[in-house]
């Protein structure tokens, strides 16, 4: 009789962890539907983040700025005019941004018929270390925010090349020399 007990305990015993993994096994199938579902609903986002990424459509008119260099003199896009312009988007944070920077000072002393303009996302104190630490001859304006959304600058560092007739023939993310030399020569003269 005892060995009845266990039996039918036994049974009940296996009949529940059979249930256990058919209910374990719905949930996963579930769960994965439920994944596949919101990966697709989420294509759509990536999508507009990825062009977003880029900023904005080469061909169109680069928004004109007046900002505040490194010394506290007022500098404006217009001020290049006639000029081609490598306008560089970077953090005084970046990592990224911190290993471009001799690369985009050697880019400025090769280049002479390229005028390089960085904003740089920084305190006033910090702009003016970095300018003095690296060297930069070129200006090294104060960041606004209302033009990084104009430029629609989603990253650092973040760059674009501006024809003389203030036109933006390329951008892209860049951080070496030879990525600058790339960008500019790919955005043609």
């Amino acid at each position: 009789m005892a060995e009845s007990k266990t039996g039918v305990l036994l049974l009940m015993l296996m009949g529940i962890v059979i249930l256990l993994m058919v209910a374990i096994i719905g949930l996963f199938i579930r769960m994965n539907q439920l994944q596949s579902q919101v990966l697709a609903a989420l294509v759509p986002l990536q999508a507009g983040a990825m062009e977003q990424e880029m900023g904005l459509e080469i061909g169109t008119q680069a928004p004109d700025f007046t900002l505040p260099d490194a010394a506290g003199q007022m500098v404006s896009l217009d001020d290049f005019a006639g000029q081609r312009v490598l306008l560089a988007f970077s953090s005084t944070d970046c990592r990224a941004c911190t290993e471009m920077y001799p690369h985009l000072t050697a880019f400025s002393e090769n280049q002479p018929d390229v005028q390089v303009v960085m904003i740089s996302q920084g305190s006033a104190e910090e702009n003016q270390q970095l300018v003095q630490a690296q060297g930069f001859t070129f200006p090294v304006l104060a960041w606004d925010d209302s033009v990084a959304r104009d430029y629609q600058v989603a990253g650092t560092p973040f760059l674009y090349v501006i024809d003389a007739e203030g036109v933006i023939t390329n951008a892209d993310f860049a951080n070496t020399l030879e990525q600058l030399e790339a960008l500019v020569e790919s955005g043609g003269r």
